[in-house]
């Protein structure tokens, strides 16, 4: 897999990311995401960028919404109300993405 398109995958979930945390900041009425939390969702998009890229080279494209939904909920664990599921919901787009992106 090429460097280029995990970079790409990469800015594309961190995109995904932000903008979900600029949209939950919003509902909660706490204005936009500081740039002292970018750099951790930065990290987050960069891992799962990662993550897909092993998924989607070597192991295969079938079923990554299966993956990304069980890594999200092993991510937002225990999921005890409707945030923590919309947390899964966001790491299920995010491997959306990453199948798009990275062309599985």
């Amino acid at each position: 897999m090429a460097f280029g398109r995990i970079l790409l995958a990469w800015v594309v979930v961190g995109a995904w990311l932000a903008i979900w945390a600029f949209g939950e900041r919003r509902v909660t009425g706490a204005g936009g995401p500081s740039a002292a939390e970018l750099a951790p969702l930065a990290g987050e998009a960069l891992l799962l960028a990662l993550f897909a890229a092993l998924w989607f080279g070597s192991l295969g494209s079938g079923a990554w919404w299966l993956v990304f939904l069980l890594l999200g909920g092993l991510m937002a664990w225990p999921v005890r109300s409707l945030a923590g599921a919309a947390r899964v919901a966001r790491v299920v787009v995010a491997g959306g993405l990453l199948a798009w992106t990275l062309g599985a």
